[in-house]
């Protein structure tokens, strides 16, 4: 059987060659540990300090305004504990912080805000509408002045949304001028314009592996240089670890220089493709839906109109997801389900019920996101899988009620 239709890339990507290349070499000739003094150690030094202050470059940023971390999920939960920390200290102060989260957050994002709450401190989901936006009255009656973080993903990576995070923010300074502002980029980068300094968003969160890059490196890029104290206790942004001072003490670990070398080589990459990559993810999305349509297949459309061309989330009413996909599978089609569930049982997608779907749809979605290297006859693979998946399915359930 040939290799699997890949329509999973909101999931993970694969490398890109010459990515993989960057991590041998720093894995078997210059392998040193960054902070030696001596030749490897330097050579290995040098690939962090090029990747630095290409990020620094490219967010307009100082490099120690650069924080490699072992992901987006790092990244995040740097973001939100290093900036409640603070609140931890007096008690009485917790009680008066709040956090707000949108409903839709990932959960790395959601997880750590929920724990919040055993130190006191308030947190707050923010609603959306039909199309996983954020009401601008609803959020504003939200933000008070002890609110002292937000939390708002750039592009949700179940149906596509791209939230206008940086007219949030303004929206939110203006009514509490001390709070900070996070952004989870993870899904954004290459897709979207990313905050950059000066703007009223303080940190923004990356990963390497939806990119092309490798896993298990990230970054969390402060463009707010002000909460920023290095190696003071003092510090606005706490460490989560503490040791020999890497990062300029925000994360401290001896760092993998082939991985960050391999983040810096897949952004570059990235960047560099973006506006062809982008008609090209806007060609395949058009043409699903054509093939679709054309079909007259019973799927209910879950991302909205301005979502990112690359992530489409439908549901097929009566088919639950992880049937849908072991069916696709079965045919050679690789689709995610959105969240995971352990069980046969369907279980509701948390996006599509935030969004308001019916009960049918929140157990039937299934999420399709493309690769720069999806072809033209991949679509055409995918809906003919679709389309042979429901009558399959069709059939057997008419077979199952004939006496």
């Amino acid at each position: 059987m040939s290799p699997p239709h890949y329509f999973d890339s909101a999931s993970t990507t694969p490398c890109e060659p010459e990515v993989v290349s960057k991590l041998n070499q720093y894995a078997l000739e210059n392998f040193g540990n960054p902070s030696s003094s001596h030749l490897y150690g330097q050579k290995a030094a040098r690939a962090l300090r090029e990747a630095r202050h290409f990020f620094a470059h490219l967010f307009r940023v100082q490099p120690e305004q650069v924080i490699f971390t072992s992901g987006g999920t790092e990244a995040n939960n740097l973001a939100l504990y290093g900036i409640a920390f603070k609140e931890f200290i007096s008690p009485q102060s917790a009680h008066c912080s709040r956090l707000l989260i949108s409903a839709i957050e990932h959960a790395s994002v959601k997880k750590p805000a929920e724990s919040l709450k055993d130190f006191g401190m308030e947190v707050v989901s923010i609603p959306i509408d039909r199309a996983a936006q954020i009401d601008s009255c609803e959020f504003e009656a939200l933000v008070s002045q002890k609110t002292r973080l937000v939390s708002i993903q750039q592009v949700n990576p179940i149906v596509g949304t791209h939230l206008p995070v940086e007219k949030l923010a303004i929206q939110a300074k203006k009514l509490a001028p001390q709070l900070v502002f996070h952004t989870d980029a993870v899904q954004a980068f290459g897709k979207v314009d990313i905050p950059q300094h000066p703007s009223p968003v303080d940190l923004v969160s990356l990963s390497a592996h939806k990119i092309g890059g490798p896993k298990g490196v990230g970054a969390l890029i402060v463009l707010n240089k002000n909460l920023l104290q290095p190696h003071s206790v003092r510090s606005p942004l706490r460490p989560l670890l503490w040791g020999g001072d890497q990062e300029n003490g925000f994360r401290s670990g001896t760092q993998n220089p082939g991985l960050i070398a391999g983040f810096h080589l897949a952004a570059q990459m990235t960047l560099q493709n973006k506006s062809e990559v982008s008609h090209h993810f806007i060609r395949l999305n058009q043409l699903f839906q054509e093939k679709l349509d054309k079909k007259g297949l019973p799927i209910q459309w879950n991302s909205p109109a301005e979502a990112v061309p690359s992530i489409i989330s439908l549901s097929i009413p009566g088919i639950p997801s992880s049937v849908m996909a072991q069916l696709l599978e079965e045919r050679n089609c690789l689709v995610s389900v959105g969240s995971a569930c352990s069980s046969k049982k369907p279980e509701p997608e948390p996006v599509l019920r935030a969004m308001g779907k019916p009960l049918e749809l929140q157990t039937s979605g299934i999420r399709i996101s493309f690769l720069k290297q999806t072809q033209l006859q991949d679509i055409e693979t995918l809906a003919n899988a679709l389309e042979d998946s429901i009558r399959v399915f069709h059939q057997l359930n008419r077979n199952k009620r004939k006496p």
